[in-house]
């Protein structure tokens, strides 16, 4: 089949390798120059997708990049895998799908398969996408054309093959269930069907979720012990010999990257529209989002039972991306921490790298790390776990280290 994946980003590039090395001929759509550029030199700027990956498939002709839908030709099936962040309020902001939506609205053809990857609340692709398509095309979802909604489980920097994970399919009728599911056969190893797009939205956020309120859970838990000199990492390493009924989560300064600070909210929407107020997902959001100021505490009384302020203080921030073994700073509470330690008067350098010097918001000074940084800081702040920090270093030329995620087992350290 010939494809057109709109979006090239965490979702799309490494699902769109997948389909053109599945032996599809695969357009690979993205309007940012920088991106479209490296992608046109087999330039991977994903963890999970490899040079060589995008020199093979580039090779054979199975993947395309343009860097619009005009360089494309007909193609059977359209995948959009678009970001849909959130509003300044909290609310879902599909603004970039539906401009996605309305460009395959001008070529789409008769027949086509059209794939929702993007995150969306349950009932989107019913009430909002494929209407907004029919009037943008004259078409009609079901008849002319037809939808579906797969949502993604693409978790970045963990070792694991895309087409390994069970994919989840759904459609607005059952010839679109059909097509999705005959499509997407030839390039996962299992394909789950559901019975609506309905159910497929909501077990996203419901995946993801899962995670988000166990977070909370710890992070909240973690407020206590610390103060009742009781280690929860030791209480989940023992809870976690439980055979059954027990799954470990763990606490830290907070939860970054794009899905699950952004799909609680997304399904805290989907709730409030159909009459509930949910408390426990309010409650977690303000657990997580609590956790960076929790952190700023823990410090700030770290350095006064050394006899420093805060204000004045140098600060060596190890980590900015959101999680371990990524290049993504999104939403990451290592940022969170930084900016309000600047604000509260400290001298704040940070490290990663993963980002290096040059990817490093301008807001913050940027080092490399080595053992006279670390000897000049009054205080070492662990944020974000990398393997490739020079722990050693760290150890042995840190007056004050504070650990957020449980790397550093020593004596000297002290855990959030």
């Amino acid at each position: 089949m010939r494809v057109a994946a709109i979006g090239q980003g965490y979702v799309g590039l490494p699902l769109s390798i997948a389909i053109a090395s599945s032996g599809h001929t695969l357009y690979a759509v993205e309007i940012d120059p920088a991106r479209y550029e490296s992608l046109r030199a087999c330039r991977s700027y994903l963890v999970d997708v490899t040079d060589e990956e995008l020199r093979r498939e580039t090779g054979n002709k199975r993947y395309v990049p343009v860097s619009g839908l005009a360089e494309v030709p007909e193609v059977d099936v359209y995948v959009i895998s678009t970001p849909t962040p959130l509003t300044d309020d909290k609310q879902p902001d599909l603004s970039t799908l539906d401009r996605a939506l309305a460009q395959v609205a001008e070529v789409a053809r008769p027949g086509a398969l059209i794939v929702i990857e993007s995150t969306i609340y349950p009932g989107a692709t019913r009430r909002h996408i494929a209407p907004l398509f029919e009037r943008l095309s004259g078409l009609k979802a079901g008849v002319d054309v037809f939808f579906a909604y797969s949502p993604d489980r693409v978790d970045p920097g963990r070792d694991s093959v895309l087409c390994d994970v069970p994919k989840l399919v759904s459609g607005l009728d059952d010839r679109s269930l059909e097509a999705i599911r005959t499509f997407y056969g030839t390039v996962f190893k299992e394909v789950v069907p559901v019975s609506s797009c309905e159910v497929a939205e909501f077990t996203k956020l419901l995946e993801n979720t899962f995670r988000y309120l166990n977070i909370a859970f710890v992070n909240e838990l973690s407020k206590a012990t610390s103060e009742m000199n009781i280690s929860l990492r030791e209480v989940i390493s023992a809870a976690s010999t439980k055979p059954f009924g027990y799954m470990p989560f763990h606490h830290g300064p907070g939860v970054g990257g794009h899905c699950l600070p952004n799909n609680v909210h997304y399904l805290n929407h989907a709730l409030h529209s159909a009459g509930h107020k949910s408390e426990l997902l309010h409650a977690a959001a303000e657990i997580n989002d609590s956790m960076p100021r929790h952190v700023i505490q823990r410090l700030a009384a770290s350095l006064e039972q050394r006899g420093r302020a805060l204000q004045g203080a140098t600060v060596l921030v190890l980590g900015v991306a959101f999680k371990s073994g990524v290049a993504d700073a999104r939403n990451s509470p290592a940022l969170a921490i930084a900016a309000e330690l600047v604000s509260m008067g400290a001298d704040v350098k940070v490290t990663d790298p993963w980002l290096g010097v040059d990817r490093v918001p301008d807001a913050f000074t940027a080092v490399d790390l080595t053992a006279q940084e670390c000897r000049g800081a009054d205080a070492v702040l662990l944020v974000t776990d990398h393997e490739e920090i020079d722990y050693e270093t760290v150890l042995a030329s840190s007056d004050l280290i504070l650990d957020c995620r449980g790397m550093l087992n020593a004596a000297e350290v002290e855990q959030l």
